[in-house]
């Protein structure tokens, strides 16, 4: 599994700033100048009219933001969001007609306030896991890695799941992580190992604080999340074993917005198609072993 190489300027200081925001309804309006992805306009053209009801609209999209490179605050500005998701969202809102604004929530709520009609996107580097697509549609955009983040010098020696037994592991609510965590306690048990303890935190920044301030001794989470973080803290947090994963990244829309499903993600193929989408993944650090041809997930 290739872990990205992580930018490390503007996004830095951005892993500061996000605190109790990043857990309150906070609205915040995305103001991006022209997008250097855009789709050429002929292009452009055809799909506008293809989707006309997104022309004119304002997308309210939820966000959980971050330490990593998918969406985040801008540390020069904080009513701005930055990141992957950000970027690919105002190309495809130029080509459509749509503008956005952001919602910061708990990651646990996002699925919840996109049923419920609070918001009408989800963009928080989202897995589009089996679980969720039962509950909500994804756009596709960009293969996902998973990994470890364990104590710098791992003192625990945890080198894969099956060291977990007896260790103290901090959860953010709402992943998927939580899953392979509960799978592997039951193997802890059925052989007589102590069983997981765990944490539960509403974001990866109070996981990984708990871990660094060692009330955990583990966070499993995606491995450019886990890249960053053991970058910005060496002293604290090493990057521990990596794990194969068939896990999607995916904008979550509401199955009942088909309109809006289908022409964000016909502007995203043709970003694809054009180089655009490979152009923002470069900027934000990821790897192209995680280009995908983007596509529609529904149940």
């Amino acid at each position: 599994m290739h872990v990205p190489k992580m930018v490390v300027t503007a996004i830095a200081a951005t892993a500061l700033m996000l605190g109790s925001s990043a857990c309150s309804a906070e609205e915040s309006a995305n103001n991006a100048a022209t997008s250097d992805l855009a789709i050429d306009k002929s292009t452009c053209d055809a799909l506008a009219a293809k989707y006309p009801g997104l022309a004119g609209k304002t997308l309210t999209v939820g966000i959980s933001p971050a330490p990593a490179n998918y969406s985040a605050s801008d540390p020069k500005n904080p009513s701005n969001i930055i990141g992957i998701e950000p970027d690919l969202l105002n190309a495809a809102g130029q080509c459509l007609g749509f503008r956005t604004t952001y919602s910061k929530l708990d990651f646990a709520g996002l699925v919840p306030a996109l049923q419920s009609g609070r918001v009408d996107l989800v963009a928080a580097g989202m897995y589009s896991s089996e679980e969720r697509v039962k509950q909500v549609d994804f756009v596709n955009y960009m293969k996902a890695g998973e990994a470890s983040i364990v104590a710098a010098g791992n003192p625990k020696n945890i080198k894969s799941l099956a060291d977990i037994c007896g260790v103290t592991a901090a959860l953010v609510v709402g992943t998927v992580e939580n899953a392979i965590f509960d799978k592997q306690n039951k193997e802890c048990e059925s052989t007589g190992k102590p069983p997981l303890k765990t944490l539960n935190f509403p974001s990866i920044d109070r996981a990984q604080s708990a871990l660094a301030q060692g009330e955990a001794d583990i966070v499993l989470t995606d491995a450019g999340v886990a890249a960053y973080l053991a970058e910005r803290n060496p002293d604290k947090l090493a990057v521990g074993f990596q794990l194969p994963t068939d896990f999607d990244f995916g904008f979550g829309v509401n199955k009942k917005a088909t309109e809006l499903r289908d022409g964000l993600n016909a502007a995203l193929g043709q970003m694809y198609a054009d180089g655009g989408l490979q152009k923002a993944m470069k900027r934000w650090g990821f790897s192209s072993d995680q280009e995908l041809q983007p596509a529609v997930v529904t149940s």
